[in-house]
């Protein structure tokens, strides 16, 4: 089983490797701010990212967050799952396809009560090829995106 999985794994990471943005994975040990410093709890407050602030940090599974104020960061440590990016680190579009392409903070959008953030670049816009699928082929992307994900995990 285990061998199976490992396949699987270098199937993914040699995909992701040639894929539109493809970049090094980010490791739960980066102590640099997820998000590009911007408030996760901004996204559903204000319906846009707002940048957070060192001195109102919190680390969730590995990852960093900075925060807007001590009552945003409050929210979140009583919430952390509510807030915190599906992927904090990766497209789901780009996952759902087999690659790890880095994200764009500012290109977002929430589903089903979760932040999902895009990437963006000259060649490509995650959040617009996703909005070009039905309502059904979105919930199978992101199905993928998250088998996808546990992968990289693994």
């Amino acid at each position: 089983m285990a061998t199976l999985k490992h396949f699987y794994l270098v199937i993914f990471l040699v995909l992701g490797a040639s894929g539109v943005g493809a970049q090094e994975l980010v490791t739960p040990q980066d102590t640099s701010p997820a998000l590009g410093g911007y408030s996760p709890v901004s996204y559903f407050e204000h319906e846009e990212p707002r940048l957070g602030s060192p001195e109102h940090q919190a680390t969730h599974d590995g990852t960093t967050y900075y925060f807007s104020s001590g009552a945003q960061l409050e929210r979140f440590l009583a919430e952390p799952d509510r807030y915190a990016p599906l992927f904090p680190h990766h497209c789901p579009y780009n996952l759902a396809l087999g690659r790890a392409a880095s994200i764009d903070p500012t290109n977002f959008r929430i589903v089903a009560d979760r932040l999902l953030l895009f990437h963006r670049s000259e060649e490509m816009d995650g959040l617009q090829k996703w909005n070009h699928h039905e309502a059904d082929e979105k919930d199978e992307l992101l199905e993928r995106a998250r088998g996808n994900f546990k992968l990289l995990k693994f």
